[in-house]
């Protein structure tokens, strides 16, 4: 048994970040994470305090329509400010809507929270350029993201916990490969399915993985060993698919297995 207690943290860091599927996470994550960012502080946090038992109805005078830069559908978001008639006098608030024909001067009706009345709005408006309705999408892709991100670093921690724990190195066969036509745009490599099978102790086992790479690296991965998790045979890692810095660093502390 093998085993490979101290592998270099930047090792770690450069393997977990050398698969595709978390690059992809990566990329997911952060282009609606920077659009959300730029979002966020003009969406409405409060739509969800007005209800009919919650809020209190009166009138209020636009002193000022802003454009803002923020716009949907094609419309600009505009800036209400406006002053409303309460019990014990009056208070000022704002509102965001879209509605161009609301000028200075204008009298509206306007709806407060009764237990605190600087959460306000112009009746039809929002406290906030974007609703979290108009937002959902990007948490979706957010998530996608995410997902990807914890399953390559799940994959990436089984790999190395195998590696502390216990391993061997062992000669492979390829039984099966199943090649996909490369997309005719830029240099796109095919999709190759591959079916690996190995031997212990007079049982066989398989690993399949799935790899888009050039003819080169293909003929490499076909004739690659495996790493077996020495507790749970049925756990394999093919050699050759390992990041190359990785791969050099096993085989310089293992050797091929002939004891099966």
């Amino acid at each position: 048994m093998k085993q490979l207690d101290k592998i270099p943290f930047g090792l770690k860091i450069k393997y977990l970040f050398s698969g595709k599927m978390i690059s992809i996470g990566l990329f997911i994550l952060f282009v609606p994470g920077i659009i959300l960012m730029a979002f966020l502080p003009n969406a409405d946090f409060h739509d969800s305090q007005y209800d009919a038992e919650s809020i209190s109805e009166t009138k209020g005078v636009v002193l000022a329509v802003i454009e803002t830069n923020s716009s949907v559908n094609g419309k600009v978001a505009l800036i209400y400010e406006y002053e409303f008639y309460k019990e014990g006098g009056t208070s000022k608030g704002h509102s965001y809507g879209f509605e161009e024909s609301i000028a200075v001067g204008d009298t509206l009706a306007v709806e407060y929270v009764k237990n605190d009345a600087s959460i306000s709005r112009i009746v039809g408006t929002r406290n906030g350029a974007f609703g979290f309705d108009t937002l959902k999408f990007l948490f979706g892709f957010i998530s996608i993201g995410l997902i990807l991100i914890i399953i390559s670093i799940y994959k990436t921690a089984k790999v190395f916990n195998m590696l502390s724990s216990g391993f061997k190195i062992l000669p492979s066969k390829l039984q099966l490969e199943l090649k996909t036509p490369s997309l005719p745009v830029g240099k796109s490599n095919p999709i190759y399915r591959l079916k690996f099978t190995y031997e212990i102790s007079g049982s066989t086992y398989s690993k399949v993985i799935y790899t888009s790479q050039d003819e080169n690296d293909i003929r490499r991965l076909r004739m690659s060993c495996v790493i077996v998790d020495w507790y749970d045979q049925t756990k394999s890692v093919v050699l050759e698919a390992l990041p190359i810095k990785m791969r050099n660093y096993i085989v310089e502390k293992s050797t091929v297995d002939t004891d099966r």
